[in-house]
């Protein structure tokens, strides 16, 4: 008795389900096109997999609705589903709404999907949903770059490192598939050939619908800095696909440190100043470095080594000499360059005081000067040791 109390109810429920969703419907369907396809009647409308289509619906409105929205997706997956704009239904009105829905990309070579499509509104019920049945399958040639993995940045003179995956989302077979990397900007490329892709895997005979290869793209070492956009294209003879990357090239000066601990001298007129700069090369290869100098008018200034190699991880400590003929303040740089890229600009400042004419005048007039005190002090020395002590005279009494 129990259990048919139970099963009462459960009817119950399930009639009163029935009838308030008979009741809460607004309208009905006229059609609804699927791809330019009529497919209310029950059609397979065959889709391609990765496209976009339109799919039209069109209904009859038997009682007014507010916030209405046409809403379809795929095997009840929400990753794909759309709805139109909201608008609002007066009864007795015919309403056709279009919306576009993409098919999966990654779908088997054959697989049958189902399309679900409703009209609904916010307070007032909704049409639907009516399913219909998508024969889904693969164009017959499509070769796609699953994936794109590299660093985003490289330095200039250094190779950047790609790991391309590609894969067959065709219905045939990828004959000879190759790709190219690229910088058009910079006018470099790399090719490499990746092979046959299969529809599908398979073990007999072994083959596989992707292939993953690393290549390396050269980039000069004359490259300047800045962003530049690196395209991946794979090709065959009946497909194509273009995947790009962004990527930083840095030059020289990431890897290079220029230190001068003495920047300003004082000099007389003609003198020689000597500077040091120390350079500190902290990349993962040999760099050779340029210094140029930027001085001003009147100021002679040579290094010992104006190029050097220097390992990488090593360091080099350059000298130059500075010099001027003529008293001032006299303000100059050191340029370092290395692969055709300024790493940085040093300055120095040469303080040259006095005159070359007076300078000489004075050291001979004070080299006299010295010379004369030491013969007259050295006059005075030996006359005052080689004079002899005076006698004195002794008077003693005399009896007569």
């Amino acid at each position: 008795m129990r259990y048919t109390k139970i099963l009462v109810s459960l009817v119950a429920v399930l009639a009163l389900v029935a009838f308030v969703s008979s009741v809460s419907a607004f309208g009905s369907f006229e059609s609804i096109e699927v791809n330019n396809v009529e497919a209310l009647g029950g059609a397979n409308v065959a889709v391609f997999a990765g496209e976009t289509i339109p799919v039209k619906v069109t209904f009859d409105a038997t009682a007014d609705a507010t916030d209405a929205r046409v809403k379809v997706w795929i095997s009840g997956s929400r990753d794909y589903s759309v709805s139109s704009e909201r608008f609002d239904v007066l009864s007795g009105g015919k309403y056709s709404r279009v919306v576009s829905v993409t098919i999966p990309y990654d779908v088997d070579p054959a697989e049958d999907l189902q399309m679900e499509v409703s009209v609904e509104s916010r307070d007032n019920g909704r049409i639907g949903p009516e399913t219909i049945s998508l024969a889904t399958q693969r164009e017959s040639y499509v070769v796609q770059v699953l994936d794109v993995s590299a660093d985003t940045k490289v330095k200039a003179g250094d190779a950047l490192a790609l790991d391309i995956v590609l894969k067959n989302r065709g219905r045939q077979l990828a004959e000879d598939t190759f790709v190219t990397v690229s910088v058009p900007a910079l006018g470099i490329e790399k090719r490499s050939y990746f092979g046959d892709l299969s529809a599908i895997d398979q073990s007999d005979p072994d083959k596989e619908d992707a292939v993953e290869r690393r290549m390396f793209l050269s980039f000069p070492a004359n490259t300047p800095a800045g962003i530049y956009l690196v395209e991946v294209h794979a090709f065959n003879a009946d497909s194509e696909s273009v995947v790009t990357k962004k990527v930083a090239v840095v030059g020289a000066s990431e890897d290079s440190i220029v230190v001068s601990a003495v920047t300003s001298k004082n000099l007389a007129v003609g003198e020689i100043g000597t500077y040091t700069i120390t350079l500190v090369n902290s990349g993962s290869r040999v760099r050779v470095y340029e210094l140029v100098f930027e001085t001003s008018s009147g100021l002679k200034v040579e290094a010992d080594e104006p190029i050097v190699a220097i390992p990488a991880g090593t360091s080099r400590t350059v000298k130059f000499d500075a010099s001027a003929d003529k008293a001032g303040k006299y303000a100059f740089a050191v340029n370092v360059n290395s692969d055709g890229e300024l790493v940085k600009s040093q300055s120095y400042v040469a303080n040259v005081e006095g005159s070359k004419g007076v300078s000489a005048n004075a050291t001979v007039l004070l080299t006299v000067v010295l010379a004369i005190i030491f013969v007259v002090l050295l006059v005075v020395l030996i006359v005052l040791l080689t004079r002899k002590p005076q006698k004195s005279e002794e008077f003693g009494e005399s009896y007569y």
